[in-house]
C-alpha cells in the first residue's frame, strides 16, 4: 500500500512538472511558499519593508534574472511555479 502511494505521488509530480511551461526569469523576483506571504511581503516592501503588525514569514527565496523555472499559472499578478517538487508563489508576473 505504502509503495503504490509513493508511485502515485511520483507520477503526479512529474505530470504537474511536464505540463509546466520552463520559462526564464527576466528580472530577479522573490518567491514564497504560500500566495498569502507573497502579496503581504509586497504590502510590507510599501512600507519601507516592515509589515504594520507582527507577522511570522515561513521564508521566501529569491530567484535570480536567467534562473530557468516551472510557471504552473500565471496572470497579471502573480505567480506559481514548481521547483523540486515545491510550489512557490510570487505576487508578479514572470512575463
Amino acid at each position: 500500500m505504502r509503495k503504490l502511494l509513493i508511485i502515485t505521488v511520483a507520477i503526479t509530480v512529474s505530470a504537474v512538472s511536464a505540463l509546466a511551461d520552463q520559462q526564464r526569469l527576466r528580472e530577479d523576483i522573490r518567491f514564497c511558499p504560500s500566495c498569502a506571504e507573497a502579496h503581504e511581503r509586497t504590502l510590507a516592501s510599501l512600507n519601507k519593508g516592515r509589515p504594520p503588525y507582527s507577522v511570522k514569514w515561513k521564508g521566501c527565496i529569491l530567484l535570480r534574472q536567467g534562473t530557468k523555472v516551472d510557471v504552473i499559472d500565471h496572470d497579471d499578478w502573480s505567480t506559481e511555479i514548481l521547483i523540486n517538487g515545491k510550489h512557490w508563489f510570487a505576487d508578479e508576473d514572470v512575463d
